[in-house]
């Protein structure tokens, strides 16, 4: 087998527009298990999430990459890796968000701290935890996964960091109107200590620590399992997802990925809405 491992992204990629994994995709992704090929979700999405995904469709035992590379979860379905932000740098943000009226939400595990419930999380447990009815998902599950999560709201987010000191693994950041290209600028002038991409596009910002990416994730992943970089491949549709079809032996963009994605990319397969992974799989990975 060429390619022993498959990184594989969630939204936009392994989830159509419904939020759902096509039965295709999912024989697919098991074809290609069966001949020995290990499949990793490797997504900016919460652990729990990413755990319910996994178990929805068949994919226990297998390691997970969560939140982007902030946090690593093996074969048991325990934490094995988690990076986090220093205070400082947290505070130095928020100040800025502050100052050029950006929202901001954090990950502290699988809570959500927000400034206030507003449209960007009200729903997000049942965001975080789609149902996946047509994908195998039972309701049931489904539930016990939910109440799991936890929307917090930290109205004075100085003093919760100063006083809680929590373990914060990633940030979202959102705007309606087009602040976001300026307040990139800003990010990068004062020269913050964070990887800074997006999963929509630049619409929204998905910000990680210093170092942490889906690429060094898998990097690090594929050296704990011992099978060469050359022998991974990777699938994804944006700008977070670059730096990991850049990385792995063979990259493979979604056909609703950006142009620059696309361009990123050794090939580009169908779009999230065209079974785009298990076309990738059949003709690229069962060999």
């Amino acid at each position: 087998m060429k390619y022993r491992l498959l990184a594989t992204d969630l939204d936009g990629t392994l989830l159509n527009d419904q939020k759902e994994i096509d039965v295709e995709t999912i024989e697919a992704i098991h074809e290609y298990r069966q001949r020995g090929g290990k499949v990793v979700i490797c997504s900016g999405r919460s652990p729990l999430s990413t755990q319910w995904i996994a178990r929805t469709i068949g994919l226990e035992g297998e390691p997970i990459i969560a939140y982007n590379g902030s946090i690593l979860i093996d074969e048991n379905g325990e934490v094995s890796e988690q990076s986090v932000f220093q205070y400082e740098p947290l505070l130095s943000f928020w100040e800025l968000c502050e100052a050029e009226g950006i929202y901001a939400h954090f990950y502290e595990g699988d809570i959500l701290l927000v400034p206030q419930v507003n449209k960007w999380n009200e729903n997000w447990i049942e965001n975080n935890i789609p149902t996946l009815e047509k994908s195998g998902g039972e309701r049931q599950h489904c539930q016990s996964f939910r109440e799991k999560c936890q929307v917090k709201v930290v109205e004075d987010f100085y003093r919760y960091v100063k006083e809680q000191k929590p373990n914060i693994t990633k940030i979202a950041v959102f705007d309606d109107g087009n602040k976001m290209a300026h307040f990139t600028k800003r990010l990068k002038e004062q020269s913050f200590d964070m990887e800074i991409s997006s999963s929509f596009n630049f619409v929204n910002l998905e910000i990680t620590p210093t170092g942490v990416t889906k690429a060094s994730a898998l990097m690090k992943l594929t050296e704990q399992l011992k099978i060469p970089l050359s022998q991974t491949a990777a699938i994804g549709d944006n700008y977070n997802d670059a730096l990991m079809l850049s990385v792995a032996g063979l990259g493979i963009a979604m056909g609703n990925a950006p142009e620059k994605v696309r361009q990123l990319a050794d090939q580009v397969t169908g779009t999230n809405n065209e079974v785009g992974v298990a076309k990738a799989i059949r003709r690229y990975l069962l060999e």
